[in-house]
């Protein structure tokens, strides 16, 4: 989720175009990120030692690891932990752009303190974000430390990465007590929690989730749209009260409400979790032991 997340930052900032921010992430599949690259980013070799080794390694039949060891720069300590990190997305983003050339390492170092600045983050929460921890990304997220969202938000959005869109990303949750939508699928759930989650969209953002959901093409969200939604959200829900179960938790997943045309949802103080699908951004919605009111707008 960084690679978009942090991508979608450097097109808005016009470091890059969406084309090459599509471009970089069609490339990451391909990419095994160089150890040299992941040593100089976590500041245990400078820049001018990595190169030294690269030059070494096309002398020498020998890793990375092995002459960095060898010359001093690294602990094998170091040289195995620096391993486990090549599968990281964030290592692996940085590597992309640097072999497409779309930035250098300087460019990306000096553009991620700007997105901590700008999004006021500690060093310890900036960790979390690199750290590919979807759990650790939400709770970054999220706007208070609420357990049971936190619980909710990570099923809603792990489910929708597997079965929707592995593109999808998140942006900063908040608080509210009243947002319009154009169409909304909630569904309610009782038992020993009272809750309301759904998805709010405007105009046609919610088929993000019902077209690859029901694997159909919906023009519009009409009345079948937001049934195959409600389907997903279901299917988020059953997870989620799974969970809860397994820890002696119990609540019971009611009917889906749909609403087809504008409508406005009142609360007191419940989440809004924006998610982001290729252009579309949706909404989930969530409010935990509170009650939800939903009003259609009158035309």
């Amino acid at each position: 989720m960084f690679d978009q997340i942090f991508g979608n930052y450097l097109v808005s900032s016009g470091f890059l175009t969406a084309d090459e921010l599509e471009e970089t992430i069609e490339a990451e599949k391909k990419v095994r990120v160089k150890l040299g690259l992941i040593a100089v980013t976590e500041k245990l070799m400078t820049q001018e030692q990595a190169d030294e080794v690269n030059q070494l390694q096309a002398l020498m039949d020998k890793r990375f690891g092995d002459i960095a060891i060898e010359k001093g720069y690294l602990t094998d300590e170091q040289v195995g932990r620096l391993l486990k990190k090549q599968g990281n997305i964030y290592m692996v983003f940085v590597q992309t752009l640097i072999d497409k050339g779309f930035m250098t390492l300087d460019e990306i170092d000096t553009m991620l303190k700007h997105y901590q600045s700008v999004e006021g983050l500690s060093t310890s929460e900036m960790d979390d974000l690199v750290s590919g921890d979807i759990d650790r990304v939400i709770d970054l997220f999220l706007p208070e430390n609420n357990e049971l969202g936190k619980k909710h938000c990570g099923i809603a959005i792990r489910t929708i990465l597997r079965l929707i869109s592995s593109g999808a990303y998140v942006s900063k949750a908040y608080l509210v007590d009243e947002i319009t939508a154009d169409n909304f699928a909630m569904q309610p759930l009782g038992g020993d929690h009272e809750i309301f989650a759904g998805f709010a969209g405007v105009e046609n953002a919610l088929l993000m989730i019902a077209n690859p959901f029901c694997g159909e093409e919906f023009d519009t969200v009409d009345l079948d749209a937001l049934d195959a939604v409600g389907e997903f959200m279901n299917c988020v829900n059953g997870l989620f009260a799974t969970e809860l179960s397994n820890n002696g938790v119990e609540v019971d997943m009611l009917p889906p409400q749909y609403y087809e045309n504008p409508c406005r949802i009142r609360g007191n103080q419940y989440i809004i979790f924006p998610i982001h699908i290729k252009e579309q951004v949706m909404n989930f919605v969530l409010a935990i032991d509170s009650q939800l009111d939903v009003e259609q707008v009158q035309s």
